[in-house]
């Protein structure tokens, strides 16, 4: 089986994601996890969590744990990247 994604990434925009499966479109849930400047991570995070499968939202997890360009979050002050309760 061929998947393939092409991914827009405008630095001052949402991410635009489409997948396509065996060359047929199909319908995608775009999670990114952006750690950069000018998102409030807990927002960002708990939205990200919120849609996700639960497949999804295991890799999420791992990844929202300490994502790149964390020294660029705002709001998070010295809270834990990921609430033990999530």
């Amino acid at each position: 089986m061929t998947v393939e994604a092409i991914i827009l990434r405008d630095p001052d925009w949402p991410t635009s994601v489409w997948v396509f499966v065996e060359g047929e479109p199909v319908e995608v849930v775009e999670s990114c996890v952006d750690a950069g400047a000018g998102w409030e991570w807990k927002e960002h995070r708990d939205e990200l969590l919120a849609g996700a499968s639960p497949a999804a939202r295991d890799l999420l997890l791992k990844l929202l744990d300490g994502p790149p360009g964390g020294v660029y979050v705002e709001g998070r002050e010295d809270r834990p990247w990921v609430d033990p309760a999530a």
